[in-house]
């Protein structure tokens, strides 16, 4: 397998493990077995309270809201990666890169901010799982030109 198969595999896994996660926190969070991470964002937020079932309703909520953006983004970007990716379109390599910064940068900052360890985890081993095969097949997609002074 050559390095460029393997890096647009790596990121069609990726993707589809971003669509399994957003279904997955959604069925999580409706079948109420979503101890361990309701665990973590309880400490930070409720000091280790539980929170009251109003408050467990809208988490619920915008948990499943949430996956269900995650799931849509994690299609939309293996669609690219399977597509436009492959045949070295330079929007569909941009259409991943700057969307995943600014996400990544975004989130993190606010999951830092509130103290959400466990997000900031999460986030940081996903952004690297799709800005390594980025950045190894850049020069794929753009040209760079030598110039000779």
């Amino acid at each position: 397998m050559t390095a460029e198969k393997f890096w647009t595999w790596w990121l069609k896994v990726t993707m589809i493990m971003v669509m399994a996660g957003g279904f997955l926190l959604v069925a999580l969070y409706n079948l109420g077995i979503s101890d361990f991470l309701d665990r973590k964002i309880d400490r930070v937020f409720f000091e280790g309270e539980n929170p009251a079932d109003a408050v467990n309703r809208l988490r619920i909520w915008m948990i499943s809201v949430a996956g269900a953006v995650m799931a849509g983004w994690g299609l939309i970007m293996l669609y690219i990666v399977n597509h436009p990716f492959r045949r070295k379109e330079k929007w569909a390599w941009r259409s991943i890169f700057y969307p995943i910064l600014i996400w990544y940068l975004i989130d993190n900052t606010i999951s830092a901010w509130y103290g959400v360890g466990i997000n900031v985890i999460i986030n940081t081993v996903l952004f690297l799982q799709v800005i390594a095969p980025l950045l190894f097949l850049r020069n794929q997609f753009f040209v760079r030109l030598n110039t000779v002074s």
